[in-house]
């Protein structure tokens, strides 16, 4: 489960826009584009009652370096 606000942020506005067809353009954003581009980076954590469960909490995706 991933609980990123932007991810969250970004679904609202295409829901409306594309309507049933949001989630290729999701996708794109969000796994293609993203890895493609930048070096992404996943914030993870736990629920107290849940200890076992992750889930990711935030991204970090700075560019990739030019020579790598």
């Amino acid at each position: 489960m991933c609980t990123d606000w932007e991810m969250g942020e970004s679904y609202r506005p295409w829901r409306d826009q594309y309507g049933d067809r949001w989630e290729p353009t999701f996708r794109q954003r969000y796994e293609r584009a993203m890895i493609e581009k930048n070096d992404t980076h996943f914030y993870v954590g736990n629920m107290h009652g849940h200890q076992d469960t992750w889930l990711i909490v935030g991204l970090f995706y700075p560019p990739k370096p030019a020579n790598g």
